[in-house]
């Protein structure tokens, strides 16, 4: 059985409740708008400073604007700032990696972060910080990297309409390399690794992915638990297209520990409770197999559930437009929903991780597993041009598929 690079699973091993619920987003949208009446009320009447970044600064400008900036440095910038500040970057180029180590708004005017020869564009490892506004380019992995600690997730972190392109550069082509000066990129045993993706959120909560464009990457946007889980997150309204050795949206748990014994250990790992909601996803993963949207587990103990990928435009890439994985007895994948979607030609590339089962046509929706069970609806999408609607393959239930439409589909529904 091949493992597709889009899955690959980490060498370092860190340190998932049942039931999807409308309210658990609701929950996450209060936390991320900072909560009470009272607290805004506070933050009213006590309004963060703003500190200017510009390229032709003077440390004794008067700092109240781009023209009268006092900082050169986005580092610097920040070092000075206090809690909930906001740090306007102005018009220019900016050259290496930028760590946010405040709860601060990170805000671009036409500004450039160029990380050419740095692992990451912009780090961003606490909690409560924003990140808007840049074009980021050149790291050799994420262009952003939002990180928690081992069994510490990062929560209210704010990542919103950036251009995020040309990172992930790594492994430019896709195949298995042993060493690289960034571990994202090494193989670990069948697995080819890969970069980290455009944007990657590792062991993250509560958090928001909003209105960004990540384009030419390796791969686009990652959600990942090597450290802890990542859960409650909001992926909304990106476009995410041309990362063409990886999937646009890939949703894998990297941990060992979030399925033991055949119980769900949410606060150990897994990835769950994501929402993946009214993205444009095209023409990822045609040059290394890689789907619009993955769901996958490929370590024993892994589990990816309870998440909801709805409103999503999804064609032109390399597997399914959305593809569920799962490599192995001993995982869990279920309770994730797949709603509302428009999707067109996708599996490009043909799926051909579960053979002898290949699918090797055009298909809207794959789902695939190597022994354990997976339990899934896939309800009220739209799916055209494809030769088969929904491919499953194993012990693989499918809720929902009479109120899917399918348009020039030649098999709505297939096992393989």
């Amino acid at each position: 059985m091949k493992v597709t690079r889009d899955e690959r699973y980490a060498e370092r091993l860190p340190a998932g409740g049942a039931g999807r619920s409308r309210g658990s987003l609701i929950a996450a949208a209060v936390a991320l708008a900072g909560g009470s009446l009272f607290g805004l009320a506070s933050a009213a009447s006590a309004a963060p400073s703003t500190l200017y970044v510009w390229t032709k600064a003077k440390p004794t400008n008067l700092g109240t604007s781009c023209l009268t900036a006092r900082y050169s440095s986005i580092e610097a910038a920040i070092a000075a700032a206090a809690p909930g500040s906001t740090v306007v970057v102005c018009n220019g180029t900016y050259f290496g990696q930028v760590t946010v180590t405040k709860p601060v708004t990170l805000r671009g005017e036409d500004a450039s972060i160029i990380a050419v020869g740095h692992d990451n564009g912009v780090v961003v490892p606490v909690p409560g910080a924003t990140v808007e506004g840049f074009t980021i380019k050149g790291a050799l992995g994420e262009g952003i990297l939002v990180v928690g600690k081992p069994g510490a997730p990062v929560s209210g972190v704010t990542i919103k309409s950036n251009v995020v392109e040309g990172n992930d550069l790594g492994n430019p082509t896709g195949a298995p390399i042993k060493s690289s000066p960034y571990p994202e990129c090494k193989a670990a045993g069948p697995v080819p690794g890969d970069c980290g993706e455009g944007i990657h959120l590792m062991t993250v909560t509560n958090s928001l992915v909003e209105d960004n464009i990540v384009t030419d990457n390796s791969g686009g946007i990652l959600l990942s638990d090597e450290l802890g889980p990542t859960a409650h997150n909001r992926i909304i309204s990106n476009t995410v297209e041309y990362n063409t050795l990886d999937c646009g949206i890939t949703v894998p748990s990297h941990s060992t520990k979030g399925y033991q014994k055949g119980t769900l250990q949410p606060a150990a790992g897994g990835v769950y409770d994501n929402l993946i909601e009214h993205n444009t996803i095209v023409g990822n993963g045609v040059a290394g197999q890689g789907a619009g949207v993955l769901l996958a587990a490929g370590l024993l103990g892994g589990a990816v559930y309870d998440n909801v990928v709805e409103y999503n435009t999804i064609s032109g890439n390399g597997q399914a437009g959305v593809t569920v994985h799962a490599h192995l007895p001993g995982v869990y994948l279920n309770g994730n929903v797949i709603e509302h979607n428009t999707i067109g030609l996708n599996n490009l590339d043909g799926d051909f991780d579960f053979s002898p089962h290949v699918d090797m046509k055009p298909t809207g929706v794959l789902v695939a597993t190597a022994g354990s069970p997976i339990s899934i609806t896939v309800a009220d999408n739209s799916i055209s041009s494809d030769a088969v609607g929904i491919w499953t393959t194993g012990a693989v239930k499918v809720s929902g598929t009479g109120t899917n439409s399918f348009l020039s589909v030649a098999v709505p529904s297939a096992e393989g």
